[in-house]
């Protein structure tokens, strides 16, 4: 499959309770490419989470072969993963978690200042996304301000300010109605596409599940091919 922006090997993931050891991934294999989007379906404490933050390099697994966007992440220190993903990761929350002191602008801003961009680019690139996300007017509304399809429409900007290549999103609609949550599906769908992204979207939401390219589960923690 040409120009993969995540692949996951053979991984594994495990925890120990005590004296237990509980194995929640187990001999992942996962392909997602350049403009294609995956919905991850499964019952709450099947390991969707954990996938996630496996595939964000917020975890290590203990086995396996993760690599993002070309690059080996399994191999790297944890300063290099920390740039790995700050460079071409976005992440996603059911929750928006902008911070609520600083506007849509300056939230959109933030994780580009950070990677060292101009303020004046940041600005410029923010009210670009924002416009792309029919936020326009919104730029300089706090979040308290916001409906919350606005909120995740911006938090959706925010993950793309550094225009990653993977998109990984934790139940984005989770905590909005049927019609926002299709809406911002679209809005969300359609800026991986246009931004040549990957994107993983765990969701409980099979009308959201049925719109991506393909839909995956977890079974006995590997990954396999389910219908909806």
């Amino acid at each position: 499959m040409a120009d993969l922006k995540l692949s996951l090997k053979n991984v594994h993931r495990h925890y120990l309770e005590r004296e237990a050891r509980l194995d929640i991934l187990v001999d992942v294999a996962l392909d997602i490419a350049a403009g294609e989007i995956v919905a991850l379906v499964a019952p709450s404490g099947a390991g969707k989470s954990t996938l996630l933050h496996v595939c964000g390099l917020l975890e290590r697994p203990q086995q396996g072969e993760v690599t993002i966007c070309g690059t080996e992440a399994h191999s790297l220190n944890d300063r290099a993963r920390t740039l790995l993903r700050r460079q071409n990761v976005g992440y996603i929350y059911q929750f928006h978690h902008l911070l609520p002191e600083f506007s849509a602008n300056e939230n959109i801003m933030i994780p580009q200042l950070i990677a060292g961009v101009d303020q004046a680019a940041a600005k410029t690139r923010a009210e670009d996304l924002l416009n792309h996300m029919g936020l326009k007017e919104r730029g300089d509304h706090r979040p308290a301000q916001l409906s919350g399809g606005e909120q995740q429409r911006v938090a959706i900007a925010r993950a793309m300010a550094n225009n990653p290549g993977l998109i990984l999103a934790d139940e984005p609609t989770g905590n909005l109605d049927p019609d926002t949550s299709g809406h911002v599906f679209e809005l969300l769908a359609r800026s991986i596409k246009d931004h040549g992204a990957a994107g993983l979207i765990a969701t409980h939401n099979h009308d959201i599940a049925r719109r991506a390219d393909r839909v995956v589960t977890l079974d006995g923690g590997a990954v396999v091919p389910t219908t909806l």
